[in-house]
């Protein structure tokens, strides 16, 4: 990475990383392949098909690979810019522009289609069913309604858990980055993880308190923004690239323990979190710090970069549509079990990624601009008053 330190904020990435598309594409493949494939296989199929479950099993931690991602590009968005004058209004316009125009459009459209389905005949009415109060949804609050009722809630709506504790993260880091000393950053984030960890060990409360109340699932988020201030450390770096070869030894460490519970332990642990979130915050420690090694490469590849840049719309939409085909040609929820269901599954497949590129080019594409339209200004005043904290 010689070369491309910011003389300015002394990143030591360019502005746009090209790896981080395709960790993007990594993560909602994971995410597609377990609830595509992995839970729609029957519990009581044959082996060929219950190893395949078995083995995606764990395809829902590509929710965390999200957000280790998130808390390294949040947090170094914010680190860089802790200084501006206009800090806070013009990350949250740049943040509100980026998520709520698709995400209110698909909750708008699931209320118009819950209304209508009963009177037509070719939407299964299970589609819109085991729905939890909307309210919550339009205010980002429908995980702590989950974890109350201890259900995910309709199928369509339920991946948008993950996205209220982004909101949280949002609404929180921001403040956190700014209040902190430089200096005392880095250990203020190690103390928020280690509180992370004591309550998801002591007072876990069961799967859905564990799994999503914000509190409980913030140590992935922080891994990453502990990454963030790690590549904007001259020391850090220099560390991390002559230790390369023990990190490399680590990570293979936690990819064997990864492929070990899904194969033993299917569908996965509270005790495993942790243990992911580190897997996947040493994946991109591994793709940055060695930009000419194998993981870099890989995750350069075009495919694998356009699919990670429309991933948060495959991710909003890929139920929704997976619920809809199988609802028009079976008359049931999704399953993959025969030639039938997994042709419809790809089907879904091929959908959600049209929807997506076309959401991401007609719709999304304008709003982020906007939002990209106001950028953080620093007075020389306002530096000074903030170095000096």
């Amino acid at each position: 990475m010689t070369g491309l330190a910011s003389h300015t904020t002394g990143r030591f990435l360019p502005k746009h990383i090209p790896e981080l598309d395709g960790i993007r594409g990594l993560a909602i493949l994971l995410v597609l392949a377990y609830h595509y494939v992995g839970v729609p296989i029957p519990s009581d199929a044959g082996k060929g098909l219950a190893f395949i479950r078995q083995l995606l099993s764990n395809g829902w931690s590509g929710v965390d690979l999200f957000f280790v991602l998130s808390g390294f590009l949040i947090a170094g968005i914010l680190i860089d810019n802790r200084s501006a004058d206009n800090y806070f209004r013009v990350f949250y316009t740049r943040r509100i522009s980026r998520i709520f125009p698709l995400y209110y459009s698909f909750l708008i459209v699931f209320v118009l289609l819950r209304a209508i389905a009963p009177k037509v005949g070719f939407l299964d009415s299970s589609l819109f069913s085991d729905a939890l109060p909307l309210l919550p949804y339009f205010v980002y609050v429908q995980n702590f309604v989950m974890a109350v009722r201890g259900t995910f809630g309709n199928e369509i709506l339920a991946v948008t858990w993950s996205l209220a504790i982004e909101e949280h993260f949002y609404l929180f880091l921001p403040w956190f980055v700014r209040r902190s000393r430089p200096s005392r950053l880095a250990i203020n984030l190690i103390f928020l993880i280690g509180i992370t960890l004591i309550l998801r060990t002591f007072l876990g409360g069961g799967t859905f308190i564990g799994f999503v109340v914000t509190p409980w699932r913030l140590d992935s988020l922080l891994l990453g923004a502990l990454l963030a201030l790690v590549f904007r450390a001259p020391r850090a770096v220099d560390w991390v690239r002559s230790n390369l070869r023990w990190i490399k030894a680590g990570f293979g460490v936690l990819a064997l323990f990864f492929i070990y519970s899904s194969i033993f332990e299917p569908f996965g642990s509270l005790d495993h979190l942790f243990a992911f979130g580190l897997l996947y915050a040493g994946l991109i420690t591994l793709a940055l710090a060695n930009q000419a090694g194998l993981l870099a490469r890989f995750f350069r590849q075009p495919l694998l970069m356009s699919v990670g840049r429309i991933s948060y719309g495959i991710y909003i939409l890929h139920q929704f549509v997976n619920g809809i085909i199988h609802s028009l040609l079976f008359k049931s929820v999704p399953s993959f079990h025969n030639p039938a269901t997994a042709l419809a599954t790809c089907l879904a497949l091929a959908v959600t990624y049209l929807l997506a590129l076309g959401s991401f080019h007609l719709f999304e594409k304008r709003f982020i601009a906007f939002g990209h339209s106001f950028h953080y200004a620093v007075s020389q005043a306002g530096a000074e008053a903030r170095s000096q904290r």
